[in-house]
């Protein structure tokens, strides 16, 4: 199973949506903190920066969940 790869999947879901509901300050913090988490593994390429990525991305993701709920665009 590609954990990796729904790792990915969730960040990228969970950044657009994060992205669209957020402000214009918001917007730059959210897209310089996922340009960061997608591109450091190609600078360093050394195992801890992948890893760290890895659970650097799976944080966003629950932080980007959080700030989405926070602001009601999920409901229940």
């Amino acid at each position: 199973m590609p954990y990796l790869l729904i790792i990915n999947i969730i960040t990228l879901i969970v950044f657009i949506v994060a992205f669209i509901t957020a402000e214009a300050k918001g917007k730059i913090i959210l897209a310089t903190i996922m340009a960061l988490l997608f591109i450091l593994p190609y600078i360093f390429p050394i195992r801890e920066v992948e890893w760290t990525s890895y659970a650097g991305k799976v944080i966003f993701s629950i932080g980007c969940y959080l700030y989405i709920k926070m602001h009601g665009f999920l409901k229940r």
